[in-house]
């Protein structure tokens, strides 16, 4: 099991937006409960959203946390939560366009999937979060201080880019604040192995909420 709900809400009232209480205002967050294919090899499908929840206040979190481990432990899914807040009015333009463009285009198969689509198309709303993908870290433990130690050689207009951990079925997801790739590649390869990766840094991603997976 991996339950990040505390971890999840200390991150957006101390790092990300404090003013995210009662009185949200403009900020939101997304929470999908994603059914992966991998963990459920037997059926025809592959990933599917099973449902989102938007997300204004840490109120609102806590009063969804129940339902959203009991569709998780019911159906076999995974909680996955946006590290990036989005701002209302600029996502409703972007729904607004996104609809005009598919009635232009004539489709219409699928206009509810429009609001999940635009969430991730929707630029972040403050200071843009990262996300390093570390992997089977069980098999490297030294793998985690590498990637560590290689973003604080790399230049940043923030004095620590690193923001904190976040557990993962496999790894752990290391937040960070906006680095130069460039180096960071260059870093990474002249001091690692070609079998060894570069790690999956992802620029407006998801991280790992909940999941009971069997």
């Amino acid at each position: 099991m991996t339950k990040n709900f505390e971890i999840i809400e200390k991150y957006m009232i101390n790092e990300n937006i404090p003013v995210l209480h009662k009185d949200a205002g403009d900020l939101f967050f997304c929470i999908m409960l994603v059914r992966r294919g991998k963990d459920h090899p037997n059926l025809p499908a592959a990933n599917y959203t099973f449902k989102s929840y938007y997300i204004d206040s840490i109120e609102k979190l806590h009063k969804v946390e129940p339902e959203i481990i009991q569709c998780c432990d019911m159906f076999g899914l995974r909680a996955y939560v946006s590290v990036n807040v989005k701002s209302k009015e600029t996502f409703s333009k972007y729904c607004d366009f996104k609809f005009a463009q598919n009635i232009l285009n004539n489709e219409y198969k699928k206009p509810w999937a429009v609001i999940d689509h635009v969430f991730g198309k929707c630029p972040p709303a403050n200071q843009k979060t990262w996300i390093i993908d570390v992997d089977d870290i069980t098999k490297n433990p030294s793998l985690e201080t590498e990637v560590l130690s290689t973003v604080l050689r790399c230049s940043s207009k923030y004095p620590n880019p690193i923001i904190g951990e976040i557990p993962t079925r496999s790894g752990i997801h290391i937040l960070t604040r906006p680095f130069n790739l460039m180096e960071f590649n260059e870093f990474w390869k002249k001091e690692h192995d070609e079998n060894i990766e570069v790690p999956d840094i992802k620029k407006d991603h998801i991280t790992l909420l909940y999941e009971n997976i069997k």
